[in-house]
């Protein structure tokens, strides 16, 4: 549906979305529509339109002033800044996450700040130059959901990864402790995931900085056993992102290619 508006007179388009996945679809959307002409913005509310301190108004009605006055592309998710009414933050869709259940300020943009604001209905500019791309529009909408998504923790059990590839799943993203570790006792189930062809990703539970997987011995032990660094890509935009790669890319290597390639600002540098 929204391939068909390319061409349109629209500004921009805005998206009424749910908050508990909205960092999803907005990960979606990114990579899907790389290049897409016009703006998208998906907004929604914390607190529902029948309570006074409700966010649904203001939240719509900045998504509708940051579409028309932006002059930018790209997908973003539109929410309050905080607890007050004067700024509005406008994220990309690739480095929000939705941090605190019920705040009206819930969303942030995750190792530095939102790509624009709307300060008591202003715009105010934060997106850095090499965020913007010129490339030309080429819709990649296909979707493998074989992708499982591991959050490593001491006791973790390895046999599960045999699980998952019995379950005939493609790829595994591990969120690892740190710079990006997991326990020696997954090496030979990694090894085993490694050389049933799965790819296999690493990013960190920490909120912020990057992974580095040569610092330590066990990160080159991991790189050694087939798993990719993805720096510091949050981890639920590399679930999507490799849901999305994994079913626009012919075999791993392009999927590998496309997963290291920065395609939305999914990576900060």
């Amino acid at each position: 549906r929204l391939d068909s508006l390319v061409n349109s007179e629209y500004q921009g388009i805005i998206i009424a979305h749910g908050t508990d996945t909205m960092q999803y679809t907005a990960s979606f959307l990114s990579f899907a529509l790389s290049g897409y002409p016009i703006p998208i913005a998906l907004v929604g509310s914390q607190r529902s339109s029948d309570r006074p301190s409700s966010d649904a108004a203001l939240n719509l009605i900045s998504a509708a002033n940051f579409i028309v006055n932006c002059n930018t592309k790209g997908v973003f998710v539109v929410m309050h800044s905080n607890e007050s009414d004067d700024t509005i933050s406008c994220h990309l869709g690739t480095r929000v996450r939705k941090n605190h259940t019920s705040k009206r300020g819930a969303f942030q943009t995750i190792g530095g700040d939102p790509a624009f604001l709307v300060v008591n209905k202003k715009i105010e500019n934060n997106l850095k130059e090499k965020f913007f791309k010129n490339e030309d529009y080429k819709p990649r909408i296909k979707l493998d959901t074989h992708v499982a998504l591991i959050k490593y923790y001491p006791g973790y059990d390895p046999k599960l990864i045999d699980d998952i590839i019995e379950a005939g799943y493609k790829a595994i993203i591990f969120e690892g402790t740190g710079l990006g570790h997991v326990g020696k006792t997954m090496y030979d189930y990694v090894k085993k995931a490694n050389e049933k062809g799965l790819f296999l990703g690493m990013t960190s539970q920490c909120i912020d900085g990057r992974v580095n997987m040569n610092v330590y011995e066990s990160g080159r032990d991991l790189v050694e056993f087939g798993i990719t660094p993805l720096s510091d890509i949050i981890p639920e935009t590399a679930l999507v992102k490799a849901m999305w790669a994994l079913g626009n890319s012919k075999n791993s290597e392009e999927m590998k290619k496309l997963m290291l390639e920065n395609i939305a600002s999914e990576f900060s540098d």
